[in-house]
Parts: structure tokens; C-alpha cells; sequence
């Protein structure tokens, strides 16, 4: 039975409770389209490949990092750990699109979480959570259409509740990042943070930067502000793609002409390697090999 939102953001958790966090996130479809998914040690194989460069780049000193796309920011913990391990002092923020959500109670053991503009992630009946989104399966099944007149119905009720106060407010992340120094901030890729430009030594953009998700014209937007971001020559870039327990994805390092370079590969390498290698102040495309 899946666990209510309410039951589990009034509960302390603990490091234990990591396997029922992610499965509960795991359910949670934000109106975008995308889901929560995120689990311990998602990565290892990737920082096992890349961890022979990352030290001999980031060792013996601070290292303002930027993990884009960092869901619950569990794994977001895991690489600032993986940096330490690597020698460095990593000062870490991680962004997601959604991080804000509200609980707001409608009756009597019932109620709904759902994102500020109140779109339903999940509704709590008598204790049992139950998913707000649509399969396809539901469509056979018929539930379809109860599922999708109830975010119709209460999605503006919702949002007047929200606007008006009437909500508690709660953040989707990880208990993993209780008395960690790491900000998990709500960010837009596609929208340049000012904030931002020329801050930090080591970006990952982990199952973000897709051509399923975005066309190149989206991800040249997003590459261009992940450059802005980068403090300067030497700034390491990573970007990858995960499918099961594969990993195709590329290290970059930011050169002293402003152009990215490849470091190292893993898998097929990043699908959007040639969208990356040419940003900068002289586009450019990777020569044939």
C-alpha cells in the first residue's frame, strides 16, 4: 500500500527509511511530465570511470559544484561525497524544476498534495495514497476518466487554497540531505541565473539534457547557460543519460579558448556531445575521427 503524503512528511524518517522515500517519490508525476525517479549508489559505476580525473582536477581545495536536474537531491549527496573522496572541498547546490509542493486537507481524512500551482501529485484517502496520474492502462480500465475529472475538478480549488494560506508547505527532497551543507533550489535550465555566471568548478546534468525531452535548439538554450555558469578554464562539465544500469555519458573540461573539450566517455558517450563541443565564443562541431 502505498504510503500517504501526509503520513510521510509528518514523519522524522531517518537514513533507513531511504528505500521507502524513493519508492514514494517514485510516484509523484509533476505536470511536466516527469517523475521523481531516483535511488542510492545511481552513479557508482559513473564516478568509478571518471573518479581518476575528477581527483587529479578538483583535489586540495574548494569546489563550488552544480548538480542540474538533482530530483530529491539524494544523489546530489552521493556526488558531493564522491567528490570529498576525490580530495575536494565541495560546496555544493543542487536545482530541480519542482522542489515546492503544498498539502492541502479537503474533508475529513482527505487530502491532496500537490504543486503551488495545484496540480494533484497524490491523494490521501482514509490513509491510502493514491496516485493522481493517468496510465494507459487506465484508459482500458476506465479509471481514466475519475482520475482526470478530480485534477479538472480540484486543480482550481486547489490553487485558491494555496494562494489564500490554507496549505502546509513541503519540499519533495531527500531526508539524505538533513544537516548537510548542500542548497537544493528550485531552477529553470532554460532561464539564465544571474546568480549563477561564473560560479562554479564542476557541473553534472544527469538525465536532463535528452533529445527524447528537448530538440537542439531547447539544449543549445541550456548549454549556453551551463557555460555561463562554469567559474572558467578548467571547469568540469558532466553530462549523462541512464537507462537501467547503463551509462553513456561524456566529461568535459572547459578550455582556455572558452570552448568545451572531451576528457573521457562512458558507454556510447553523451548523445548531445556535438551540441556541447560546439558552444562557445567560436562554434564549432567535433572533427570526424
Amino acid at each position: 500500500m502505498t504510503v500517504t503524503a501526509k503520513r510521510f512528511f509528518s514523519s522524522p524518517g531517518s537514513q533507513a527509511d531511504l528505500a521507502l522515500e524513493c519508492e514514494f517519490f517514485s510516484n509523484l508525476k509533476m505536470r511536466n511530465g516527469t517523475f521523481k525517479l531516483t535511488r542510492p549508489s545511481r552513479f557508482a559505476t559513473l564516478e568509478a570511470e571518471f573518479g581518476p580525473i575528477v581527483r587529479d582536477r578538483v583535489k586540495n581545495g574548494p569546489c563550488a559544484v552544480l548538480d542540474i536536474g538533482a530530483s530529491t537531491g539524494l544523489t546530489t549527496v552521493e556526488l558531493a561525497d564522491f567528490l570529498r573522496a576525490q580530495g575536494a572541498v565541495p560546496q555544493v547546490v543542487g536545482t530541480d524544476l519542482f522542489i515546492e509542493a503544498h498539502l492541502v486537507d479537503l474533508a475529513p481524512g482527505i487530502h491532496v498534495l500537490s504543486d503551488p500551482e495545484g496540480w494533484p501529485l497524490q491523494y490521501g484517502v482514509a490513509g491510502i495514497g493514491i496516485r493522481a496520474w493517468v496510465r494507459r492502462l487506465d484508459f482500458i480500465t476506465l479509471a481514466a476518466l475519475p482520475l482526470l475529472l478530480a485534477r479538472s475538478l480540484l486543480q482550481p480549488r486547489l490553487r485558491r487554497r494555496i494562494a489564500a494560506g490554507a496549505s502546509e508547505s513541503v519540499r519533495m527532497e531527500s531526508r539524505a540531505l538533513s544537516g548537510r551543507p548542500i542548497r537544493l533550489l528550485e531552477n529553470d535550465i532554460f532561464v539564465p541565473e544571474t546568480g549563477f555566471e561564473q560560479r562554479f568548478d564542476f557541473i553534472r546534468a544527469a538525465n536532463i539534457l535528452n533529445l527524447g525531452y528537448f530538440g537542439p535548439d531547447r539544449l543549445r538554450i541550456a548549454i549556453a547557460n551551463i557555460r555561463a555558469y562554469c567559474r572558467g578554464p578548467g571547469a568540469l562539465l558532466l553530462v549523462v543519460k541512464t537507462a537501467g544500469q547503463r551509462h553513456d555519458g561524456t566529461l568535459f573540461e572547459l578550455g582556455e579558448a572558452g570552448i568545451f573539450e572531451v576528457l573521457d566517455r562512458i558507454g556510447n558517450g553523451s548523445e548531445i556531445e556535438d551540441l556541447v563541443l560546439e558552444a562557445g565564443p567560436e562554434p564549432r562541431r567535433r572533427e570526424a575521427s
